[in-house]
């Protein structure tokens, strides 16, 4: 019994866009679609649009940022909050009860800060979920907590709503640039 072994005498060249290994006698790259055997106008285009795709993720990248940051001033504000009503309160029941709801609540919101920074669109989600079930709460307990602060409150749902909607054209951008 004879065994023969075959070689692959195909060569692999650097993709001028990603710089990842493709054979030699590919059209376009596998990793991300940059035309190989392209006219030099073709792979113009696709540079100038790749380029244009990661000034767009930088911007979004900006805003998922801002969004985040909104986590951790939500966290100090109810540090804050409890500390005041924990200090002004005069039942020792209540005092506790206050900071410790507080405490919890901005440690919940400072970890989903930090977590923004690895799964922006859930983290950023999670937050204003939250931050929308403590108001209502709030609402119900104390009807008049819905305009104390008002400014501030539409100031972070902005800032909410605007990251996630960047963390989603993030994700979308990052599919078509084949990051992660």
């Amino acid at each position: 019994m004879e065994l023969t072994t075959t070689h692959n005498t195909t060569e692999s060249i650097s993709c001028n866009s990603c710089l990842n290994q493709v054979d030699q006698n590919d059209t376009f790259c596998t990793a991300c679609g940059y035309p190989l055997k392209g006219s030099e106008d073709e792979q113009k285009n696709f540079m100038m649009m790749k380029s244009t795709k990661e000034i767009y993720l930088h911007e979004e990248n900006i805003k998922i940022k801002r969004a985040s940051y909104a986590l951790y001033y939500i966290a100090g504000a109810t540090m804050i909050w409890g500390l005041v009503a924990y200090g002004t309160s005069k039942d020792i029941e209540t005092k506790n009860s206050i900071l410790i709801v507080n405490t919890i609540l901005a440690l919940i919101y400072a970890s989903l800060g930090l977590w923004s920074k690895k799964k922006p669109l859930t983290a950023i989600i999670s937050g204003f979920s939250l931050y929308v079930l403590v108001f209502i709460l709030n609402a119900i307990t104390d009807p008049l907590s819905i305009f104390g602060g008002i400014v501030f409150k539409i100031f972070i749902v902005v800032y909410f709503v605007r990251g996630i909607k960047s963390a989603i054209e993030a994700d979308k951008l990052k599919k078509e640039l084949n990051i992660e």
